[in-house]
């Protein structure tokens, strides 16, 4: 069994720039098996102001993506027991491969992680779409093509169930893979402590700012924004 990983973008300032590193190095040693990242190339590292990526060259991103894959079929390298993990589950490109996979008699699996869609009212798509019928069929569609389909926490579950409430059978709680980072506070170890707030996102409504700075009111706390 081969594994591809159908990556989300790397952005410097984000965890996507330590999973395009260490993801593939987690499931081939917790798999056993080849693993091969499908990336889109470079992306624009001036994500759109609020949001954490860009919204055009994510697409771009995509586009490429779905060509790597379906030169991979083209060329008949993708195999029967083959699984496609989609690290970013609102991902196009995932209905052309169910396509591909489909007619071609390729038995493949498929796993998407979800992150947000218009399902979720603090994300851009939930406060810019909204229930939008388009937004909402490609989200079923999606969801559909998928054989595992991974939230990393119950109240995300929920927050899906929501909007899809028949869309439950194949649904996953699982941590998202962050093990890398077991051994990346050693450096902090023995310093000094000192009263800080510290806000490690971006100014984003969903991110709730707000109670940061509440909190400096109340304690009287520096805080770094």
């Amino acid at each position: 069994m081969t594994i591809y990983i159908v990556d989300i973008e790397a952005v410097d300032t984000r965890y996507t720039k330590q999973w395009k590193e260490h993801l593939p190095k987690q499931m081939k040693r917790a798999t056993n098996s080849e693993v091969i990242v499908i990336s889109g190339g470079e992306v624009p590292q001036a994500t759109t102001p609020g949001a954490f990526l860009n919204f055009a060259g994510t697409n771009n991103y995509k586009s490429q993506q779905m060509l790597e894959i379906s030169r991979l079929f083209a060329n008949g390298e993708v195999k029967d027991g083959d699984y496609f993990l989609y690290t970013d589950a609102w991902n196009p490109t995932v209905i052309q491969l169910k396509y591909m996979a489909e007619l071609l008699g390729v038995k493949i699996k498929v796993g998407g992680m979800w992150h947000a869609g218009s399902y979720d009212p603090q994300d851009f798509l939930g406060r810019l779409i909204g229930d939008a019928d388009w937004c909402r069929s490609a989200e079923r569609s999606m969801y559909e093509c998928y054989d595992d389909n991974f939230f990393a926490t119950e109240f995300h579950k929920k927050l899906f169930a929501e909007s899809f409430p028949n869309l439950i059978a194949k649904t996953c709680i699982v941590g998202w893979p962050m093990e890398y980072l077991a051994n990346s506070f050693a450096q902090y170890k023995g310093m000094p402590k000192r009263n800080l707030i510290l806000f490690p996102h971006r100014i984003a409504p969903e991110k709730q700012p707000e109670i940061f700075y509440d909190l400096k009111a109340v304690r009287s706390k520096q805080v770094i924004i």
